[in-house]
């Protein structure tokens, strides 16, 4: 990884986090998750590159396996459309 490009160092640890986030929260019965809105409201703003550090929801999403995996997927579909 020392030699690596930033953006695929940023890759990495992204993955990285991912994989912590699911392993340490797996939240399989989805306690407190804010929906698919919030979730879409929040990866639609994170596309167009606005802080989202501050909203409401993103301390869950960040905390919590299935939200950060769906909020990802969302983001991902929101850059590319």
């Amino acid at each position: 990884m020392k030699g690596a490009p930033p953006k695929d160092r940023w890759e990495r640890l992204q993955a990285e986090y991912q994989k912590a986030v699911q392993t340490s929260h797996p939240n399989p019965e989805r306690h407190g998750c804010p929906g698919a809105d919030a979730l879409q409201d929040l990866a639609a703003r994170s596309a167009r590159h606005e802080d989202i550090e501050g909203h409401e929801h993103w301390m869950h999403v960040i905390q919590c396996g299935p939200c950060y995996q769906e909020y990802l997927d969302m983001r991902a579909a929101s850059r590319m459309g």
